[in-house]
């Protein structure tokens, strides 16, 4: 049975310590912040990067989640998806392309569909065909590319949260 409710859940503001809520600031409202705050210094350690993947990627909104959402659908994970779910629609998105990505249905724009298979065959493969790389490195630039490596981490980490904090 899939479970739909994570064993570890996110520290509410009236649980939180006063160190916990000075470190999560601004991120207090997102899932896995609540969740890792609970252990501040593994906070301090990962917080740093999962900042800069997220804040600072070169990579458009809409394109991360397309990106987050295909592989957590592949994964059939629920817990994520609602939270990245939102993410989409403030990028952009609209109810039917998010469940179209979720499902890796027909019915995306070409580039979206690229995004999509690449999101399935790193799942898949453990890599990204070259010909997949190809196209995406037609829309984005050297950098862009670069932050798209970082960006599949960012899924990696997605998975990871998923796994150590609900299964």
């Amino acid at each position: 049975m899939q479970r739909t409710s994570p064993r570890i859940a996110p520290a509410s503001p009236k649980t939180m310590t006063d160190e916990q809520k000075a470190l999560v600031g601004k991120w207090g409202r997102m899932n896995f912040a609540a969740v890792i705050v609970q252990h501040p210094e593994l906070y301090r350690a990962l917080m740093p990067l999962i900042a800069k993947l997220i804040s600072s990627s070169n990579l458009p909104p809409r394109d991360r989640e397309i990106l987050v959402l295909r592989t957590l659908g592949l994964y059939d994970e629920i817990y994520e998806t609602h939270h990245h779910a939102s993410i989409a629609r403030n990028a952009g998105m609209t109810d039917s392309e998010i469940e179209m990505v979720r499902t890796g249905r027909a019915g995306l724009s070409p580039f979206d569909q690229t995004l999509v298979r690449a999101a399935e065959e790193l799942i898949r493969d453990r890599r990204v065909s070259d010909e997949t790389w190809r196209a995406l490195a037609q829309r984005y630039s050297r950098v862009e590319c670069s932050g798209l490596y970082w960006h599949f981490i960012d899924v990696v980490w997605v998975m990871l949260f998923a796994i150590l904090c609900l299964v």
